[in-house]
């Protein structure tokens, strides 16, 4: 059976740092990050879709909007987090350095976790600017 693939666009704005890098990239910096997310399915007959935009979008409003978006998205030992709590900023704790590699996993996790049965993620990337990009992608 053919499958297709839809493609939705998210764009959010958070802070991070990475500790452990001898460079500028371990100061606190922003970006306006952008995610793509890829699923694959099979066409409803009934609606002619594999699922409705909106509903991909629900999904992913959830996390950026909702969760990402102008935060601190930290490592969970960063001495900075105990700052952001003090100062009760908005903040976003990873279990790794918050590198582009590492968020395009955590979604990768969040989207697999609340995608229906039928729907499978293909791939997400997540771009830290307009030219750096990290992606995952999953095996059929």
């Amino acid at each position: 059976m053919e499958k297709r693939v839809l493609s939705r666009m998210f764009t959010f704005d958070a802070a991070h740092r990475i500790t452990s890098h001898p460079g500028k990239c371990r100061s606190l910096h922003g970006h306006t990050w952008r995610v793509e997310i890829r699923v694959e399915g099979s066409i409803d007959p009934k609606t002619g879709m594999v699922m409705d935009f909106f509903d991909l979008g629900r999904i992913g409003k959830t996390l950026f909007e909702a969760t990402w978006d102008h935060s601190a998205i930290l490592a969970k030992w960063d001495p900075l987090v105990a700052v952001c709590q003090e100062i009760q900023s908005r903040l976003v704790l990873v279990e790794q350095e918050p590198t582009s590699e590492t968020l395009a996993g955590v979604v990768r996790d969040y989207f697999q976790r609340y995608l229906p049965l039928e729907i499978r993620l293909v791939s997400v990337r997540l771009w830290e600017t307009s030219n750096c990009s990290a992606e995952v992608v999953l095996e059929a």
